[in-house]
């Protein structure tokens, strides 16, 4: 029997399709609401591409997986995890010189440029206050051979269809593999699908926009771990842990 879905490894030629993903996923919540108030996809579109492309390029313990549809190759949905040493193959070695020089260029600007790259018009005090709490987060419960599931989007017209779960067994196989923990911060609309896979709640992170110079209105996301099936795990292979951007 045919797989519903084909899960590999993202190329460049994919980033387009992972931007528009993105956006796509996230453009209806708070957050995206209040960290580009008024922002329409011709100025977020050029940061979530560069955001993608750089994490392809960059790689080492970075791995974006995408779901593809088998019948007509059509990208349905994406994952970033973070594997610690040698958990999992390596991610394909890409350099500047395997994109076109539009997308190079873009790389390099976002490299360059860092918050700067943001959109004009962003609310920095969201992206600083939001980035700020993950890396605190991840400080406080994190530790050496943990897998992080930095990110995981569909496509509205493909949700409830397997496509999440594809993507999450990619990775909890690996993690099992070495009876590692895996973390994550699920959305309200994520929570019930990682529950159903074993993550339990750790702390609930609120951000309250109107404190922040946006809306009159809030988001939460719950701060989870999946241990191991040993329990009480010390972790999977050695190395540390990369702790990329959520979004």
């Amino acid at each position: 029997m045919q797989p519903k879905y084909t899960i590999r490894p993202a190329t460049p030629q994919d980033a387009p399709h992972l931007a528009h993903i993105n956006i796509t996923a996230f453009e209806p919540t708070p957050f995206w609401r209040n960290l580009f108030p008024n922002l329409d996809r011709t100025a977020t579109y050029p940061l979530k591409l560069a955001r993608t492309l750089t994490k392809l390029v960059d790689g080492g313990a970075s791995h974006l997986l995408v779901a593809a549809d088998p019948a007509t190759g059509r990208v349905v949905g994406y994952a970033r995890w973070t594997l610690p040493g040698p958990s999992g193959p390596p991610s394909p070695s890409l350099s500047l010189a395997d994109l076109p020089p539009e997308h190079a260029h873009l790389v390099t600007t976002f490299r360059r440029d860092g918050d700067a790259a943001l959109p004009p018009g962003t609310n920095r005090a969201v992206h600083r206050h939001f980035w700020g709490e993950l890396d605190r987060l991840k400080a406080k419960y994190l530790r050496e051979g943990d897998f992080v599931l930095e990110f995981l989007a569909t496509l509205p017209e493909a949700q409830g269809q397997g496509v999440a779960s594809a993507l999450l067994r990619w990775g909890l196989a690996r993690a099992d593999a070495c009876n590692a923990r895996v973390y994550l911060e699920a959305t309200a609309e994520g929570y019930p699908v990682y529950r159903k896979y074993g993550w339990r709640d750790l702390e609930v992170l609120e951000l309250d926009f109107a404190a922040l110079g946006g809306r009159a209105e809030r988001q939460r996301w719950v701060v989870m771990m999946r241990e191991g099936p040993g329990g009480e795990s010390l972790g999977g292979g050695g190395g540390g842990v990369g702790v990329g951007v959520k979004n």
